[in-house]
């Protein structure tokens, strides 16, 4: 929203004049009044009629007023709310004192560059693209929490809808600024990453009104990215992370990509559960279950968790032959004699103090970097279509961007872990979204086998069938 600044009255029309004298002589009150019936789009043209006018709107009991018409979640409600629970806050983005206009208008302005034309978005800075981007991606990561059972922590609410995410909806769902063609060559890498995380939160929403050349191509894409073994190493910790420790959204959205196009491949008569994919599904505390400063993450239960692999035929010829570095290589997954699986399995979690951990040394075991939420430690068992169960130990630690981050292994025959898997929550904590991430072997060895894998919580009497499909 272009900032109102004052100007120099033009030559107006008497009968225009006239009325403005008139709002310039009643009460202050009943002209602000008067201002909040209107959209902000027309207050801020009002503000460009005379300085007068400018100055008219600068006050802040105004902006106020308009934040709560628009409308957008009550800040304070939302600061006590991610208080009471110990997220974390970033002041800039609650408005309070003075602070009303801006945050306000920083918002609008970010949605009137996300709804524009594809050709007018061109003309639009990078630094007005990436502004508004991370103020999509602040609504994202400062929800507001859900209701459910937060008592322990002594919080009780009643607000089960977010006006901020259903704002974000609307705006997105017009938006052609989160396009991947959007981003050109000198772009920085930042708004690359902006954009690919909004993509992964927005999820099958993402694929709509695409033709299936277009959703083949960015399927083979995708899989290229993620079945590359070039892209995992220890640097980035054999997961969706760059070398900084925060999360690489870019790899993130591959995967993603991945598990939802395979899940369109299943026949219809095939039932399976999926992942929640609206933006309510974002915010904390949406996953079923109970949460407690013990369990902040909400780890007790059961969960569902989708695997995906390529037959190692594939997967050896995909890294090691000419096709690795040629311009055939996402057409790879185009030979119709090319294999991936998909595999649904349950999942089934409990907490166990650190000392029972027997699959981690102690060196695995990275800190949270919030006090208020310390690791978590769990066990349980995994257990896929033909009953086969395996052991699950891991925990979960919040890391210094915010995101909670999975990590478990899995042994198969209860001896020593043969799996690993790295990942992250999507949105906030105990978000119904769950986690994205990536599996592999303990050992990382060379030519070991990596995949995609989402895991996500359902109720504890959830009668899903699971499934193993190629």
């Amino acid at each position: 929203m272009p900032d109102p600044g004052p100007t120099t009255a033009p030559t107006a029309h008497p009968q225009l004049v006239a009325q403005l004298h008139t709002i310039f002589t009643i009460p202050l009150e009943l002209t602000h009044r008067i201002l909040t019936s209107c959209h902000p789009w027309d207050i801020a043209a009002f503000s460009r009629t005379c300085r007068l006018a400018h100055d008219l709107v600068q006050d802040e009991y105004l902006w106020r007023q308009l934040w709560h018409l628009y409308p957008f979640d009550d800040p304070q409600a939302v600061l006590k709310h991610r208080h009471a629970v110990n997220l974390p806050i970033s002041p800039d983005l609650h408005p309070s004192g003075s602070e009303w206009k801006d945050v306000f208008t920083r918002r609008l302005k970010a949605e009137l560059v996300a709804t524009m034309k594809r050709g007018d978005l061109s003309l639009v800075s990078l630094r007005d693209k990436k502004d508004a981007l991370q103020v999509f991606v602040s609504i994202i990561e400062e929800g507001l929490p859900a209701p459910g059972d937060l008592s322990t922590q002594g919080m009780l609410t009643s607000i089960s809808v977010s006006k901020n995410i259903q704002w974000l909806e609307r705006v997105l769902s017009k938006s052609k600024l989160i396009a991947p063609s959007i981003v050109v060559f000198d772009s920085p890498p930042e708004t690359g990453q902006l954009q690919a995380h909004i993509r992964s939160c927005i999820g099958d929403a993402e694929w709509a009104n695409k033709s299936r050349r277009q959703m083949s191509d960015r399927r083979n894409k995708s899989r290229a990215y993620v079945y590359d073994l070039r892209n995992y190493d220890s640097k980035n910790d054999y997961g969706p992370f760059r070398i900084s420790g925060d999360v690489n959204w870019v790899h993130a959205e591959h995967l993603i990509n991945v598990v939802l196009a395979n899940l369109r491949d299943l026949p219809q008569n095939l039932t399976h559960a999926r992942p929640p994919s609206s933006l309510e599904s974002l915010r904390p505390y949406t996953a079923p279950g109970k949460y407690s400063p013990q369990d902040w993450a909400g780890i007790e239960g059961t969960w569902r968790r989708y695997v995906c692999f390529m037959d190692y035929r594939d997967l050896f010829a995909f890294n090691y032959s000419d096709i690795a570095d040629g311009p055939l290589h996402p057409k790879f997954f185009e030979d119709p004699r090319f294999r991936e699986a998909t595999k649904l399995i349950e999942v089934k979690l409990r907490i166990i103090p650190e000392a029972e951990i027997r699959f981690f040394e102690s060196s695995e075991v990275l800190p949270s970097a919030s006090p208020h939420h310390p690791p978590i430690f769990f066990a349980g068992s995994s257990k896929g279509v033909h009953g086969n169960e395996a052991v699950v130990e891991g925990y979960v630690r919040m890391a210094c961007d915010g995101t909670a981050r999975w990590r478990f292994k899995v042994s198969i025959y209860d001896q020593s872990p043969q799996w690993s898997s790295n990942g992250v929550q999507l949105g906030n904590v105990g978000s119904a979204r769950g986690v994205i991430g990536v599996w592999t072997t303990t050992t990382h060895e060379q030519g070991d086998p990596v995949g995609p894998f989402w895991l996500f919580k359902v109720e504890d009497d959830y009668s899903e069938n699971l499934m193993e499909y190629t």
